[in-house]
């Protein structure tokens, strides 16, 4: 039985506290929560403000680098092609140059047929490989030499 009275609800006394130790709280928690939602909204603002800065920074130095390289056109250097006098060319002319260049002006003027295939026959184009070749050996030793 004793411990049916144990189990038992015991009646307590409540606790009765002076009403001078009875006072409302000068700060609600809602206003807490406020309070530090408004350190958080402030350091978001400042970070905010320091990345808007710093891109408009970047922004601007893209803006000026791009100006600089517009105005200011790199000098390109037009390579100077001088073609020597006669006195001073001192290449020697094939031999037929002056025969090639009259039996070219030998031609027809006429524009029948028969005079262009008499043309095509009478011009000597065996020697133009030859010619071709050495040329491009000219030119290659020309640029070897740079």
């Amino acid at each position: 039985m004793e411990e049916q009275n144990q189990n038992a609800p015991q009646e307590q006394e409540p606790v009765v506290a002076p009403e001078e130790e009875m006072k409302m709280p000068e700060e609600s928690p809602l206003d807490v929560v406020s309070a530090a939602a408004e350190d958080k909204a402030g350091q978001l603002g400042v970070i905010l403000g320091v990345l808007i800065v710093v891109l408009v920074l970047i922004l601007g130095g893209l803006y000026i680098w791009g100006t600089t390289l517009q105005t200011a056109p790199t000098p390109v250097a037009e390579p100077v092609a001088e073609r020597p006098t006669p006195e001073e060319n001192n290449e020697p002319e094939s031999t037929n140059a002056e025969a090639d260049v009259e039996t070219l002006g030998a031609l027809s003027t006429s524009n029948e047929i028969e005079a262009i295939e008499a043309d095509l026959e009478s011009t000597d184009l065996d020697a133009l490989d030859a010619e071709l070749d050495a040329i491009d050996a000219e030119l290659d030793a020309a640029l070897n030499g740079l």
